[in-house]
Parts: C-alpha cells; sequence; structure tokens
C-alpha cells in the first residue's frame, strides 16, 4: 500500500467534479482537480544524509505529492520522495502523466487538474502564468483566484496533520526505524474515510460536492 492510485469510481463524477471548480471560479475548463506537494520534516538520518536535505527548507526533509478532488478526497497520493527533488521530477517519478494519459480522455476533451507553477503547463496539468515580477494585473489576478482553488490541497494535507499529528513531530519520523510512507498513506486513508464519514469536510463545502458514502468509498 505504497501509494493511492486514481480511485476509479470517482471517473464517473468527474463532469460534476468539473461543473463545482468552474461554478467555484475556475478559469480553466475541464478541471476536476487539484495537484500539489508536500514536504514532511524528518529526523536527520543517519546514512545518505544529503539526498534527504532540502537546500530550500534548510532541513531533512520527505515529499509527497496528491491530487484531491473538489469533493474533499484525496484521489492521489504518491510518495514520499527525497528531500532534494523538484515538483517538477517528483511529477515523472510519480508517473501520474501516463496514469491520466489513460483515465483523463472523454470522447470530446480532455480533464485536466490544475497545480502551481513549480509544475509545467502541459496537456493534463495547467498552471497560472509565471514570471511574476512582468505580469499585468488580470494576470496575476488569475493567478491569485486560481490559487485560492489551488488551497484546497493544503487543505487535504493540512487535515492528515491535524488527526494524526505525530506525523508532525520530526524527532518522531526516524527514516531507518520506522515505515514512514506507510504511517502516511494510511493516515491519509482514515482522514478519507472520516471526509466521507461525516458526508464532507473544508473542501467539499467550498466547492459545495458532497462525497461518497464510506461503504461506497471502502468497496470501490
Amino acid at each position: 500500500m505504497s501509494n493511492f492510485y486514481f480511485l476509479k469510481f470517482l471517473f464517473q463524477l468527474f463532469p460534476c467534479f468539473n461543473q463545482a471548480c468552474s461554478q467555484a471560479g475556475s478559469y480553466y475548463k475541464h478541471i476536476v482537480g487539484f495537484i500539489d506537494g508536500t514536504c514532511r520534516p524528518i529526523c536527520r538520518p543517519k546514512y545518505k544524509q544529503k539526498l534527504q536535505y532540502s537546500g530550500y527548507r534548510k532541513s531533512h526533509i520527505l515529499k509527497y505529492q496528491s491530487v484531491v478532488y473538489p469533493n474533499g478526497l484525496i484521489g492521489r497520493l504518491d510518495g514520499p520522495f527525497k528531500g532534494h527533488r523538484h515538483d517538477s521530477a517528483i511529477l515523472h517519478l510519480s508517473n501520474v502523466k501516463n496514469e491520466m494519459a489513460r483515465v483523463f480522455e472523454s470522447p470530446n476533451f480532455n480533464f485536466s487538474i490544475y497545480g502551481d507553477v513549480g509544475y509545467a503547463n502541459q496537456r493534463y496539468i495547467k498552471v497560472g502564468f509565471k514570471n511574476h515580477a512582468i505580469l499585468s494585473e488580470s494576470e496575476k489576478s488569475f493567478n491569485k483566484d486560481m490559487s485560492a482553488l489551488r488551497v484546497s490541497v493544503e487543505y487535504g494535507f493540512g487535515k492528515i496533520l491535524q488527526q494524526f499529528a505525530y506525523l508532525d513531530y520530526r524527532k518522531n519520523q526516524q527514516m531507518y526505524l520506522q515505515n514512514l510512507r506507510y504511517q502516511y498513506v494510511v493516515a491519509a486513508f482514515l482522514v478519507n474515510c472520516q471526509t466521507c464519514l461525516r458526508r464532507g469536510n473544508q473542501i467539499s463545502k467550498f466547492f459545495y460536492c458532497r462525497p461518497p458514502s464510506l461503504q461506497k468509498y471502502l468497496t470501490m
């Protein structure tokens, strides 16, 4: 259970997800979810320290990549990846693009997901305008409004840490003494179960898009 793969029973809900994103203010057509990465601090490992060290964060970390749908569910979770990896490299390593090529196609158009400017604008992943210093006011407004929608992914990451606070305790995250991957993935799975059981969360309320029942989620 190293990853969540795209939840197949949700594919039939893509038109609903697209409508929810559009009504929430998405400028891109056919957006059905959002992608982002998160960094989890870990205790300095005994071996191969440089691979887990992030010069940007100035600490040892593991990275995870998540796709979140408007109904509040984490639809896919990949990781962990080495701390020095960039988001674009993680996207390639996670094989998300190949997965999307198989499941995001429709007869008349392609569905896509939205990410921050750390990703490249491509067929199934859309991003905002880059080079902030030279953007026009309309382009800046575009980025601001789309970022407000993309924050939903961060809500998903935050929910995991809210329910399982020990994952946010650096000294307890020891690479060679614990299976940190399973800890995080199981926590994300249980957060999804809670979302279904409670019939929604902060994300689903924002998009007015309810998650499936717990029974349907568990028997997908």
